[in-house]
């Protein structure tokens, strides 16, 4: 029997190496488990409900994912080892592990590629970073993010359902990392869905020079 195909249209990111790349490595999760690391698209608010405005005609938001949850998407079964802290990823592995760091500099562009199963109607990508001082010890939580994003590319066409064709899953996107960055930080990554209440989320490991 066909699985319906709503599950179909996943994705993520393949170059570069995402905590979600490593982690398929390591064969700790299968390829279709990283593609279906999807949470509410509102983050980082912490309720449901509308998208804001000018887009509050997409589907509404499900619950964006809990702190400490937020690199999978919420997502707590096998794929909650992609928010694990190094010591957590080392007990599970029972080896010393720390999480790869691709090297980068303050201000330089910063290209992904996604490979998609199907896409959906894309409203846009939204990034985020950690703060300065925060805790690797910690896992990812809002406390440990900057406040807002450091950059948002979005489809401005409004509504999304006489526009559909227009709002393409890009294959390759790139965004200008922020400036005044040095060691290390993580970067969180959301495909934003008009038509579902998800995003799919996508975390870097990246060393500042």
């Amino acid at each position: 029997m066909n699985k319906p195909e709503t599950q179909l249209r996943h994705g993520r990111v393949v170059t570069p190496a995402s905590r979600g790349s490593v982690a398929v490595e390591r064969g700790l999760l299968g390829n279709w488990q990283v593609n279906e690391m999807e949470g509410g698209k509102n983050f980082p608010a912490l309720t449901a409900g509308p998208f804001p405005a000018p887009y509050e005609t997409d589907d509404p938001s499900v619950t964006p994912p809990g702190d400490g949850h937020i690199l999978s998407g919420g997502k707590t079964d096998d794929r909650d080892c992609i928010n694990f802290t190094d010591e957590e990823m080392s007990k599970k592995l029972n080896t010393p592990f720390n999480w790869p760091l691709l090297n980068v500099e303050a201000g330089q562009v910063f290209k992904v590629q996604w490979e998609y199963t199907a896409a959906h109607v894309t409203r846009g990508y939204r990034w985020l970073i950690t703060k300065d001082g925060w805790d690797p010890k910690q896992r990812i939580s809002r406390a440990q993010l900057e406040a807002k994003p450091f950059f948002e590319d979005f489809y401005t066409q409004v509504p999304y359902y006489q526009h559909s064709g227009e709002m393409k899953a890009k294959v390759e996107h790139q965004v200008t990392l922020p400036k005044g960055k040095k060691g290390r930080h993580v970067v969180v990554l959301m495909w934003i869905v008009a038509n579902t209440g998800n995003a799919f989320y996508q975390a870097f490991d990246l060393d500042f020079k």
